[in-house]
Formats: structure tokens, sequence, C-alpha cells
């Protein structure tokens, strides 16, 4: 009993139920962090292989992981630094210390020990079982960590032990001269704790670890000057609060350098580096405020808000690239939304895109040829994975039928970032411009990260206000996340979507390429907007010979009639693609040159699949359709399988029980577009004379649990189990179908 009353009564064990006790807010930053490096959150996202696989500079080496260990290392010493400014004065023995913050923060080390051996125990199992790496290989990447980690560790110790003072050689006084000023104090088992207290009386400490990890006792500073103290203390926290400002300093410059790749660090030093910012703004609202600061940081918000109505500043807004901004706004109102979907606008646009299937037919050599619609699902990077290798293999195994016989490509988020891709590459190869569009390299070039620029952009920039711009068309942006997701995006694939959307026009027209069409959702009132380089006003609502305006609202907008006099033909491809996206939180909301203001994000909030453009598509043209063709295939190609295990709520906890209501909602968002996609397509058959085929090409993970993340960030071994997809039986069946369908 005596060992574990020492034990508790220990300072590290203190200074553990202290945090507990005091600092709930900054305990939560560390839980999510257990949890994240544990695997057991934001699975579906992927954020375990952010901590276990960082990738750095395109590959997963130690400087990745060296970068990593720094960013934890900073992480722990603003910790340390934080919880030192906020409780140290409570613990006024440390004054009396050679190294009062050293031992303080070797003390207070179980949290970050426990998370670091945590961390390091789940990365080296992945990597083991993962990626299959030699012991040496796996040696050399926890290295790199561990070298980051202490390398800031021991940079910021040398710092402190340099600038950081205690009693004696802050007021200059000998042992000797001290003597003769401290009254004798006998310090008993019995009354060790009246003598040692903390002065709040609330943490008992009888023993400290020394710098050579043994236990001692601590001794009485009753004879010291309690101002003296005071001082001490004050000192040290000053150039504690030098060191969070240099740090927070150093983080924000790296928005300046963001162009260069040396410096777009993994995206799990990136989120670190916001924790650890976040727990230093904690600490100064706690540090200043005490017992008031729950109510300061609510009237800090208040304000802020205040000054952002009223004076329109911290806040910006993100533009889609390309677009005027500086010329009158576009008019957003039911009146102008009638307009731009009036009956003359959807003869004409319906006119424009007759002469393009006319001109697709005639490509065909066919009679009566299959009309191809493509859909492509959102689901991240993995979904603009999958679509590349799916579309390599498809049209590659019907021997150049596929792309021929397809008239229109359309879906959501990531599946239309790899529609887009193979849509280039396909030009580029009947241009001359590459040799075969079916080489491995596009499928790795679609597949390389695209977070952690995203990331190191939004807290180094985004957090507080994005300073610098650009230039695109004479019209001036500022480099936010969204300027680095499609920087990154084009680097990635040489420049594939740098092009204003208006260089597809002529290509489109002439069949040469399919129609391509991105349906990003307008967050003000959920409606459509269609972006393509064609006018497509006759998607924005039922157009048939029974069309009565009252009874056929306009659930879409055209984009290239409502932004024709803001520039829409200069509308970048990869600012149409990141609107089609939009993923909240990681991607920025697009804001649009209209009045009132109108912001887009992603086009799965309405349609994950396109089959629903695509449906609307058909329709608008079943008379040209039936009388010109065989009829339609939509071919879906999908990263979400369209059966899924029923689950069950057998033993529901009182916590899922709160939280299913949600939840359920959200995870079943898809299976409900795919319920009201089915009527729709049923409505389409009918109107087709029942001459429609649906095939349906799922991603299928080899193991359940370790299905691709919903994330712009692929491990290795995910992309393999994308590719690998294609060998799977049901997808052969799929393809046997297509070649029937389109002999």
């Amino acid at each position: 009993m005596g060992f574990l009353k020492n034990l508790y009564f220990s300072f590290p064990i203190q200074l553990l139920v202290m945090h507990i006790k005091k600092h709930q807010t900054l305990l939560a930053v560390w839980i999510f962090l257990f949890l994240g490096a544990t695997g057991q959150f934001g699975q579906l996202y992927g954020l375990r292989y952010l901590f276990w696989d960082p990738e750095y500079m395109g590959s997963v080496n130690w400087l990745g992981f060296a970068i990593v260990g720094a960013a934890f290392g900073g992480f722990i010493m603003t910790w340390n630094i934080t919880t030192y400014i906020l409780e140290s004065s409570h613990f006024q023995f440390l004054a009396s210390f050679e190294r009062p913050f050293a031992i303080y923060c070797l003390n207070n080390s179980i949290l970050p020990l426990s998370f670091v051996l945590t961390y390091l125990y789940f990365a080296v199992d992945f990597q083991n079982e993962s990626d299959k790496l030699l012991v040496k290989d796996i040696l050399l990447l926890i290295g790199g960590f561990l070298a980051g980690l202490l390398l800031i560790i021991f940079t910021s110790a040398i710092y402190f032990q340099t600038t950081n003072k205690n009693i004696f050689n802050l007021f200059n006084l000998r042992i000797k001269e001290l003597k003769k000023i401290r009254r004798r104090v006998t310090l008993r088992e019995d009354n060790r704790w009246d003598d040692v207290r903390s002065r709040d009386e609330e943490f008992r400490v009888d023993f400290y670890l020394t710098m050579s990890l043994g236990l001692r006792h601590i001794r009485s500073v009753k004879h010291y000057d309690e101002k003296m103290l005071r001082d001490v203390f004050r000192q040290n926290h000053m150039n504690a609060f030098i060191i969070e400002a240099i740090t927070i300093l150093v983080v924000f410059g790296l928005g300046f350098l963001i162009d260069y790749e040396f410096f777009r660090i993994p995206a799990v030093a990136s989120g670190v580096l916001f924790l650890a910012i976040l727990i230093s703004l904690v600490g100064v609202i706690d540090f200043w405020f005490k017992s008031w600061k729950s109510l300061a940081f609510v009237m800090g918000i208040f304000v802020l808000n205040l000054i952002v109505l009223k004076f329109e500043i911290v806040t910006y807004s993100n533009k889609a690239y390309g677009l005027n901004y500086n010329t009158e706004p576009a008019e957003y109102s039911y009146a102008s939304l009638d307009a731009l979907a009036s009956p003359e606008n959807v003869y004409n646009d319906r006119k424009n895109t007759l002469e393009i299937l006319i001109n697709w037919k005639a490509k065909t050599g066919l009679a009566k040829p299959k009309m191809v619609l493509l859909n492509f699902s959102g689901g991240g990077l993995g979904a603009a994975t999958f679509a590349v290798s799916m579309m390599q293999h498809l049209d590659s195994a019907l021997a150049g039928k596929l792309m021929l016989n397809t008239a229109m490509m359309t879906g959501a988020s990531g599946g239309m970032i790899g529609a887009t891709y193979w849509r280039e590459l396909y030009l580029r190869q009947l241009n001359g411009q590459i040799t075969s569009m079916y080489d491995t390299k596009y499928v790795n070039n679609v597949s390389k990260d695209l977070l952690n620029i995203t990331m190191a952009t939004l807290v180094s920039n985004d957090i507080v206000y994005p300073l610098q711009t650009f230039k695109i068309a004479g019209q001036t942006y500022r480099k936010d996340r969204g300027y680095a997701f499609e920087k990154q995006l084009n680097e990635n694939t040489d420049g594939a979507f740098s092009k204003p959307i208006s260089a597809y026009r002529a290509d489109e027209k002439s069949a040469l390429i399919p129609i391509m069409i991105y349906s990003p959702t307008i967050i003000n009132d959920h409606r459509r907007l269609y972006i393509s380089a064609q006018p497509v006003s006759y998607l924005s609502r039922p157009t048939g010979k029974d069309y009565r305006p009252r009874l056929t609202d306009v659930d879409g907008v055209d984009f290239q009639r409502m932004f024709g006099s803001q520039g829409a033909d200069s509308l970048l491809v990869s600012s149409a693609v990141r609107m089609n996206a939009t993923y909240p939180y990681i991607l920025p909301y697009v804001t649009l040159p209209t009045k009132p203001i109108i912001k887009v994000m992603d086009a799965g909030l309405r349609d994950n699949f396109g089959l629903s453009v695509s449906a609307k598509f058909a329709y608008a043209f079943k008379e040209w359709i039936n009388a010109n063709t065989s009829g339609v295939v939509f071919v879906q190609i999908r990263q979400y399988k369209r059966e899924r295990e029923i689950e069950g709520y057998e033993r529901e906890t009182f916590i899922t029980s709160l939280l299913s209501p949600i939840s359920n909602i959200y995870s079943n968002l898809t299976a409900v577009q795919d319920y009201e996609q089915t009527y729709l397509l049923n409505a389409v058959s009918e109107a087709l004379g029942g001459n429609i085929e649906l095939v349906t090409l799922e991603y299928n993970p080899q193991k359940k649990e370790e299905e691709a993340s919903l994330s712009f960030h692929l491990t290795d071994k995910e992309k393999y189990d994308i590719i690998y997809t294609k060998y799977d039986p049901k997808i052969k069946e799929g393809i046997n179908r297509l070649q029937e369908l389109l002999k």
C-alpha cells in the first residue's frame, strides 16, 4: 500500500489527475489522436492511413515519417508549454529546480509517451502486414519518425535551457547566501503534505521524477519569498509564449511556400499542427480569463461574427477560376430561372444537341446504333482511380466500341475526376499526342495524392485568411485550398484539367468526343447547376408536349446561359470538376457571381451516380432516340455496391439510439437515390418502348474491412485493390453483356 500511495502522490500521476479534472478540452484532443492512430475513428475517410502510411513527395518514405514525427514533437511541446503556463505556478517547488521546465515535461510525459508507443505499434503493424516491407525498411521509417520527434523536442529543450531561469540564476543567489535567509524546515512523514502542498491545495505531490529517471522527495519552498517564485514562473511563461508564437508563424509561413512541392507536408502532419495551434489558443483563453473562459469564448465568437458581417473582413469567398466577378452579377430569382429555361431557349439548346447526336450517329457508321450514356459515382480518389482503370479495361475489351458509342458522360465527385481525365486522354490519343490511353501510368497519375497540399493550405492559409493571389485571364483570385487542389490535380495529370470548358465545344459538336455534363448542387435551394461546354437548358425542367409552367418547376440551372456575361466559357475544367466534388470542409464551397450570392457543393448531394441526369437526357431526346437508335445503354461505374447488407438493431446502445436517426439518414442517402432512380429509369424505359439496358460495374473490395476509403489519399494497398476489381467475375459478366449489346 505504501508503494501505491507514493506512486499516486508522485508528480507524474498528479499531473495526469490535474489534466483530467481541469483540462477536459485539451484531453479531448489527445483522445482524438489516440482514436485516429489506432484506427477507431474516421475509418470511412481513411484517417488511420494518414497516420500509418504518410505520403510525401509522391511516396511513403523516411523523410515523410520524419516530418510527421516533427509535427508530433511540436504538438507535444505545445501541450507541455500550454499546461506549464496554466499550472506551473500551482507547483511552486519547480522554481527551485535547475531546469524547471525540463522537469515538468519529463513528469508530464505519461500521455505523450503512451501515444508515441501506441502510434509506433500500429504503424509498424500496418507497414509489416500491408506493404510487406523488409525489416530494415520499416526500421528506417520508424527511425525517421523518432528522428523528427526528438529533433523538435531537443531543440526546444536547448532553447528553454538557455533562456529559462530558476530562482538562483534569476536573482543571482548563491547557495551560501540562500542558507542565511532560509528558515529551517523539518520534513517529517506526517507533515510533508503541509509543507510542500501546491498553492491551491488541490494536488498533493510527495515525489518527482528526476532527469536521471529516479524518484526523489519534493523539498519545501516555504523559505523562498513568494514574489521571487512568481517572477521565476513569469519569466518562464514569457519564453513559452515566444516559442508558441514562433511555431504559429512558421506554420502560417508554410502557406507562402505551397507552390513548392518540398513544403507540401503529409496531411496528418498538417492536421497535428492545426491541433497544436488549437490547444495554444485554448491555453491563452484559459490563462487570461480563467473561470470566465467559457463566457469569453462565446463572446469572442459573437464579436467575431459581428465584425465579419459589418466589415466583411476575416472571411473570404472561394471562386470558380475563369469567371469574372468584377462585372454585373447574374440575377438569381424565380423570374430569371424561368427565363433561362424558356421554351425558346430549350428549343435552341435541343436543336444544338440534336446536331451533335446526328454527328454521333454518323460517326458510328450504323443505321441504328446503341447509344451509351456513361455514369460515374462519387467516392473520392478511389472513385477516380476506379473510373480510369475500368474505362481502360472496358474500352480495350470492347476494341474501342465503348467510346465510339458513348454520346454523353456525367456523374459525381471523384468519379467525374476520373471520367474527365479519361476523356482528355481519349482526345489526346485521337490527336496523336499520346501513344496509348491504356498505359497503366495514367491510372497511377489519377491515383496520386491530392490531400497533402489541400490540408497544408487549409492549416497554413485558410484557417485565417489567404493573402497570396494569382491571375487567370485577367481575373485575380486568392490562393486557398481550392487553388491548391486544382494545382496538384493538374501536376498529377500533366495539365489534363487546365483547359477552359469551351476548349471542348468544337470536339463535342463534331461528336469527336462525348458531351460531358457536371451537376454540382446549389446549396441555397438544392437545385442542380448543369455545367457543360454546350447549353443544356432542356435539363432544367420537364419539356414534353404537355408542358405547363405551373406544373414544371425549374430544378436546375444551365451554367452557360446563367453566366454568359460573366465569362462562362472561360471557366477552367479543374474548377468545374472541383465544384462537382466539393466535399464539406475538405474543399471550400464555391461562390458564384450572382445576386443574391449562391454557393455550390458536391453533386452527390442530389445524385451520387449520375443516373438521374442521364435519364433526363434520354427522356429529352426520346423521339430522336426511338427513330435513330436501337436503344440506350446506361453504363454505371460506381464505387458503392447497389445491394448492401441489411443491418439490424438487436443490440443498440443508448448512445447509438441517440445518434442513429441522424446517422441513418446520412448512411442511407445513396440507397434512397438508387430507389428514386429506379422509378426514373422505368419512366424512361416506357418512353423508349423498353429499349434500355442498365449495366452496373461495381468496385468490389477483396476484404470488406479493407475497402478503399472515401478520401483524396490512397495507400498502395488500396490502389491495388481498386485496380484488381477489374478481374471480378461480376465485372466480366458486365463486359460480356456490353459486348452483346454493342455488336
